[in-house]
């Protein structure tokens, strides 16, 4: 914006100097409360709760250190290195007589001979700055060469030897790359060019139109926040989108109390059959049983395994591909469970989980049972599982105090001693050199491998009549708990499952149609959390970094235009930029996340930069003695080019993150989309929507005061000759 005012400028006739000086000073005001506005949106990203401020905190201060950088380089270096001859092209003539220069190899090396020529001057600034860079490296040039001597000075001069090799090279061979890079760039500068040349010679007329017909822009206005309220409702929601890593893991449980050995026999043909498949698989890494020290599961035992597959690349098509054919041969195993979990960002927890409270263990695993036969049917749900599995088989010993207390025998003695004897008790340790060997006596297997043996052994060791566990004990083959669970007080067994088609916002709502149907018994309700609870959580603090966002922007711009109405029509640009943003993504197929809430935060600040500038530059008219009209329809015409610059440069900017290259690309392409989309449609209608508000707000301001109307304004706009410096 700056460079382009500069322009105008120079066009006009002023001196590189007075047209650096004058250029800059048009719009100093509006780059700097454009930068701030874009500034301002990510401070409230420091309220921000969940993962959205997790993962997220640290883009704001690299970009408010970018941004702040670029306004020092926008307001004084840009500036003085036009005044230096960077735009002395343009004095020839038009700007066609300008990007000829710019194309042409001689016309480029005496331009840098001029600027060359300039900084060295005794008072130039560039000439300081290359003494006080030059004299330090001198310096430590020579302290260098003192030290290191012969062996620094001989790979000083292979070195220059290199560079003024390929300096030569360079020059035998700029001639053919000067050609070359002329005839390429010959065909985009053409197009570009015949295209602002048209929309600046069409604009005027349809602005005219625009502000006399301004019914039709306050209906269009109208449909569009509709259309952004009713679109935005049909989108799907989720916390993150899923990225593929080329890595995923197949979660197997048989029938709990399957033998380790049983269990990798079980699984040994499957794991063949993916060694077959190397079409696409890099590694596979098999895990059978768990390790009691490091598990702090309650579902994995030796009748669990795990299958992590790693793949030749990420690619989301190939990923389906092989979790769909593993998928149909675990189905084809009897009794056997599998499940697919995947490295998730930000969040440890499943996609979908749903607590089912209650106090009775049995009714609650028999209710969680029946939500998972509910979900599993599903198609929003695949790989459902329950944490209430059935417990291993054990051996439960319940006593009769009062035939104990009659043989005269102690409860906590007798279940010690029956305990000894079956699991089992160290009675010493073997020192064999640096280590110790724990040595445990047992029953032998024959006498404690069944339920009768355990109900045969002796309780009262040496004395006079022996008296069997049977006698003051009764000795049943039962099933314990897998696990209780327990959030705040509650008995809770959870259902988990992943995204099987659609998203988490339609499955979630699919969920809750289904198991409110349910007949939920007394006492039992149920609670879906997950990343559920974690995108409820981010998607109210992101509405309220939203709003105080808006906010900030609009109380930068009031602080810069010194007014309360020309901020409020600059804000009119946000909701028109999320149109383009919801129907982008709706038409694209994109779901709401956090990622789609950053870039909305950003845009927030991003889109009223064109209004300001244009906004800004009416003013600056209307101060010099135009009318309204006359002012919007010159100051239209003059931002144009700037606006659809800026607009097409940050567009360029984010389409390679549009299009999703490179590992992660799941993560940048929606927060790309939602910039590219809401700031296109923006640029477009607020060139035509932010003048006619502009001329309404000011008319019915002048009604409310009682001012007379001028005569000039009166009228219809009209879209004749632009007066001179319009362009």
């Amino acid at each position: 914006v700056v460079l382009e005012s500069i322009f105008r400028c120079r066009e006009e006739g002023d001196e590189l100097r007075a047209a650096a000086d004058r250029g800059t000073t048009e719009v100093r005001g509006a780059v700097v409360a454009s930068t701030l506005t874009t500034i301002a949106v990510f401070f409230p990203m420091v309220f921000v709760e969940g993962v959205a401020g997790q993962a997220f905190g640290d883009l704001g201060l690299a970009v408010v250190i970018s941004l702040l950088a670029a306004l020092v380089v926008a307001l004084f270096l840009i500036p003085m290195l036009a005044s230096r001859g960077g735009v002395k092209a343009v004095a020839e003539g038009s700007r066609e007589i300008a990007w000829r220069r710019y194309l042409s190899w001689q016309a480029t090396r005496a331009d840098w001979g001029a600027f060359r020529a300039a900084g060295d001057r005794r008072r130039g600034l560039l000439g300081r700055v290359a003494r006080l860079v030059a004299y330090p490296l001198i310096v430590v040039y020579l302290m260098l060469r003192l030290v290191l001597g012969t062996l620094f000075e001989i790979v000083g001069k292979l070195l220059l030897a290199l560079f003024l090799g390929l300096v030569g090279l360079g020059r035998l061979l700029r001639p053919v790359f000067g050609r070359l890079f002329g005839w390429l760039v010959a065909v985009p500068l053409y197009a570009t060019r015949w295209t602002l040349d048209r929309l600046h010679a069409g604009y005027p007329g349809a602005l005219g139109w625009a502000l006399r017909n301004p019914v039709v822009i306050l209906i269009l206005v109208g449909v569009c926040f509709f259309a952004t309220g009713w679109t935005a409702t049909e989108l799907d929601s989720e916390l993150l989108p899923e990225v593929r890593q080329g890595e995923f893991t197949i979660e197997v449980a048989l029938p709990v109390g399957t033998p380790i050995e049983a269990t990798e026999a079980i699984v040994a043909p499957v794991e063949a059959a993916i060694l077959e498949e190397k079409e696409h698989l890099r590694s596979l890494l098999v895990t059978v049983g768990y390790d009691a020290a490091n598990s702090n599961r309650s579902d994995e035992g030796e009748h669990t395994a795990r299958f992590k597959v790693l793949l030749d690349h990420a690619d989301p098509r190939v990923e389906d591909l092989v979790i769909g054919r593993l998928r149909k041969r675990f189905a084809e195993i009897p009794d056997l469970d599998a499940r697919v979990t995947r490295p998730v960002l930000f969040s440890f927890k499943s996609p979908i989980e749903v607590e089912v409270h209650g106090d009775d263990l049995v009714l609650l695993r028999r209710q969680a049972e029946l939500v998972k036969l509910t979900m599993a049917s599903m198609p929003q749900l695949a790989d459902v599982e329950t944490t209430m599995q059935r417990g291993a088989p054990e051996v439960q010993v319940v006593y009769d105090r009062d035939l104990l207390s009659r043989y005269g025998l102690n409860p906590g003695g007798v279940a010690r001693l029956v305990r000894d004897k079956v699991l089992g008790f160290e009675a010493t340790r073997f020192n064999m050199k640096d280590r110790r060997i724990p040595i445990v006596v047992r029953l032998e297997m024959l006498d404690r491998e069944t339920v009768d043996n355990v109900r045969g052994l002796i309780v009262n060791p040496g004395g006079e009549r022996s008296i069997p566990l049977s006698a003051v004990a009764t000795v049943e083959l039962a099933e314990g708990p897998s696990e209780v669970r327990r959030i705040d007080g509650r008995r809770v067994a959870l259902v988990n499952a992943n995204i099987g088609t659609g998203s988490l916002g339609s499955a979630v709502e699919a969920i809750k149609a289904e198991l409110n149907s349910v007949d939920w018994p007394t006492g039992t309700t149920f609670f879906i959390s997950g990343q559920n609870e974690e995108w409820e959580r981010s998607r109210g603090s992101l509405y309220l970094a939203m709003a105080l966002s808006i906010f900030l922007v609009y109380v930068i711009m009031a602080a810069q235009f010194e007014s309360l109405l020309h901020p409020l029509i600059i804000l009119f640009t946000i909701p028109l930029a999320f149109f383009g943003t919801v129907v982008g993504l709706y038409a694209l197929g994109i779901s709401l996340s956090i990622v789609v809430f950053l870039g909305m935060i950003m845009l927030a600040g991003i889109v009223v930069n064109n209004a300001i500038v244009l906004v800004d530059y009416i003013n600056v008219l209307r101060r010099r003695g135009s009318d309204t009209v006359e002012a919007v329809v010159n100051a239209g015409s003059v931002r144009l080019r700037p606006i659809l610059m800026t607009t097409a440069t940050t567009t360029l900017g984010l389409l390679p993150m549009a299009l999703g290259f490179g590992d992660g690309a799941e993560l940048r392409t929606p927060m790309a989309i939602t910039v590219i989309c809401g700031l296109v449609v923006s640029t477009l209608l607020t060139l035509f929507v932010i003048p006619v508000i502009y001329v309404l707000m000011e008319r019915l301001r002048r009604s409310l005061a009682g001012e007379e109307t001028p005569s000039g304004e009166a009228g219809e706009a009209v879209a004749g000759p632009l007066p001179s410096g319009a362009r």
